[in-house]
């Protein structure tokens, strides 16, 4: 079972856009899929469609560090993969996992490899995380095969950058199995000088790093946020480009550690 830690100190890079969307390719090749929703603004839970109102915290990652099983909490979605939802009183998971035994370090490695006795129930499992850096990403990462980060081309991501490496790098010395972390260009224009420019950084400071695939800047992939759709189920202009790269991503990661 693959498990992807998608963080970044950083918001605003595209974090849950990448989580939905990678998801929905990974059950597009008839993978069994679970989205982990750990930011308390439940934004991949909205975006799979799972209304808010409709959830209690018991029936969140709250849930499960209280002790229910993961197959309790998760719900199925129209995109084929489902989805362990969020909720507002996430906002305390910090707290609850600081008081934890291990300070909560192993509570969703733990719960994980619950669900691979007595063989996996899913291929891949994605975690959507908040744009912090604490126990929950320390949790995350504790529990995670790989760390993938989007990135765009600002100054602000790149010192973000650096500080998911010491992150991941912590990690390591508790969890043999994370393979470290990769980085996927998001929301890039390859033809804008700025983005050039940045590209250019990436490619000196994290060169091994780097996955090959680039999302454009697109707007299907904002406006089937908006319809709570993956790009798999939006219709609009653009959507079949964006839906190829999104296959390509899962293709590379598919070399880079196996399907399941």
């Amino acid at each position: 079972m693959q498990i992807y830690a998608l963080a970044l100190e950083k918001g605003g890079v595209g974090k849950t856009c990448l989580a939905v969307n990678l998801a929905a390719a990974f059950s597009r090749l008839n993978l069994r899929v679970l989205v982990i929703d750990l930011d308390a603004q439940a934004h991949a839970s909205y975006w799979l469609g799972i209304v808010a109102s409709s959830i209690r915290p018991e029936d969140s990652v709250l849930g499960v560090l209280n002790g229910r099983a993961v197959v309790d909490c998760v719900r199925t979605t129209a995109e084929g993969v489902d989805v362990l939802p969020a909720h507002a009183a996430l906002a305390s998971l910090p707290v609850q996992l600081a008081t934890a035994p291990n300070s909560g370090l192993f509570v969703l490695q733990d719960a994980l490899g619950k669900l691979c006795l007595p063989t996996p129930r899913y291929d891949v499992v994605i975690c959507d995380l908040a744009p912090a850096r604490g126990p929950v990403l320390a949790t995350a990462l504790a529990a995670a095969t790989r760390c993938i980060t989007p990135v765009q081309p600002e100054d602000l991501v790149m010192r973000a950058l650096q500080a998911l490496v010491e992150s991941v790098g912590q990690a390591q010395r508790v969890n043999p199995q994370l393979r470290g972390m990769s980085i996927i260009r998001n929301r890039y224009a390859p033809r804008s000088a700025g983005d050039q420019i940045y590209d250019q950084l990436l490619r000196e400071a994290y060169r091994t790093q780097l996955l090959k695939t680039i999302i454009p800047v697109r707007a299907a992939l904002r406006d089937s946020a908006g319809l709570q759709q993956s790009i798999f189920r939006y219709n609009g202009p653009d959507a079949n480009e964006v839906r190829n790269v999104f296959l390509d991503l899962v293709e590379e990661l598919i070399v880079l550690d196996g399907a399941a």
